[in-house]
């Protein structure tokens, strides 16, 4: 696993918190971003436990295209520094990949168990997903 990550793994989860003791799972993906490549996204309040919304997913996006990320098409391949953006029918969620143990996991804040690595396809089970990437 990343040196980075160790530190951020079993922090309690808490809606809207980008840190330092406590994450959402937007909060988590900013303060790394922040941290670990020196980029700043804007402040995005996702609600995991609400119904996916058009306007979190907008603000996501915007986000992620103004610090020079792209959407990759279809399903692809997740590479280790990819935000992952899962949809349920009833959540919105979003996490980072990262290649950890021998394989790809996603380090992610969760309501249930707060921040965590969780093998790949746990992660994004019975959610559609997206990857935004670094270009």
């Amino acid at each position: 696993m990343k040196h980075w990550a160790h530190a951020y793994v079993g922090l309690p989860y808490a809606s809207a918190a980008d840190g330092p003791d406590r994450f959402s799972c937007w909060g988590l993906v900013r303060d790394v971003f922040r941290r670990v490549h020196g980029v700043e996204f804007a402040d995005v309040r996702v609600d995991e436990s609400a119904p996916a919304s058009i306007e979190n997913s907008r603000a996501i996006f915007s986000c992620a295209r103004a610090a020079s990320m792209r959407r990759v098409a279809g399903q692809p391949a997740p590479m280790d520094g990819d935000i992952v953006i899962m949809r349920s029918q009833v959540r919105l969620h979003c996490g980072l990949v990262i290649q950890a143990n021998g394989g790809l996991r996603v380090l992610h804040a969760e309501h249930t168990r707060g921040v965590v690595v969780d093998h790949w396809r746990d992660a994004v089970e019975g959610m559609t997903w997206e990857i935004w990437r670094r270009e």
